[in-house]
């Protein structure tokens, strides 16, 4: 293991005992776009990777971070953890159960990544996120399919190969 992966590490153990510690990473993403915030939204991507229940006690300020994120290093690791929450709310230990609101602002966010101009990753990550919200919110993945099929000829080769994944898993429902 490299010397950077063993901060993270250890970055991400303090995070999970350090209540203040975690809190004040919000407000670092939420005033600093640099790569001071980028590095904080990764953080707490890791712990979420590590403990989503902790981080889903804090989904307002994602939501609202997310809302308002207009850089690709912020958006990325924000998109992530979006998609974390969704696995977990899907998956058969349903650890985590969105509210209703909670599940409309996690697709309107995911939509806006679709739809305007993002890296691949946080593209990828919404599509998998609609994908399982859209399981029980009727509407979303007739809308995902169409997005993915405007898009298609346009995207990148990673772009294609996720919608690709996506689109035979909507049309196998």
């Amino acid at each position: 293991m490299n010397r950077d992966s063993n901060k993270r590490k250890a970055y991400t153990k303090k995070l999970l005992q350090d209540e203040n510690a975690l809190v004040f990473q919000f407000s670092i993403i939420s005033e600093n776009s640099d790569d001071l915030g980028s590095k904080a939204a990764r953080a707490i991507e890791l712990v979420c990777k590590e403990n989503p229940n902790k981080i889903y006690a804090y989904l307002d300020n994602i939501l609202k971070l997310a809302e308002n994120a207009t850089t690709d290093a912020v958006i990325r690791p924000l998109a992530k953890i979006l998609e974390l929450m969704a696995i977990v709310h899907s998956s058969s230990t349903n650890s985590i159960q969105l509210k209703p609101n909670e599940i409309e602002k996690i697709i309107a966010i995911c939509f806006d990544w679709m739809i305007t101009e993002q890296k691949v990753a946080p593209q990828a990550y919404s599509m998998q996120t609609l994908y399982l919200l859209g399981k029980e919110v009727d509407w979303v993945h007739k809308e995902l399919a169409m997005i993915l099929q405007q898009n298609y000829a346009s995207g990148s080769a990673g772009y294609k190969a996720r919608s690709r994944k996506i689109l035979k898993k909507i049309a196998s429902i």
